[in-house]
């Protein structure tokens, strides 16, 4: 299956840049230890996101070598 490039990067810029906000976020306020805790883990999964789309971008860019292929075209003279 052939995946969109472009969509790939910009989740994940999405998700990096909205992980590392979040996490940002829940530290520098004062939380209670429970809210503080569901932060950090959504903030890590957005950012868990991001870095595993990493490896799948190179991956598809290796792929995308393209052949040769011979094409014969007639005119109309």
């Amino acid at each position: 299956m052939m995946r969109d490039r472009s969509l790939s990067m910009l989740l994940m810029v999405l998700f990096g840049i909205s992980g590392i906000f979040i996490l940002a976020f829940v530290w520098l306020q004062p939380m209670s230890g429970m809210e503080r805790a569901l932060s950090t883990i959504l903030g890590a999964i957005g950012l868990g996101i991001a870095l595993s789309r990493i490896p799948q971008l190179k991956l598809s860019k290796e792929g995308t070598e393209t052949e040769k292929v011979a094409v014969e075209a007639e005119t109309g003279d």
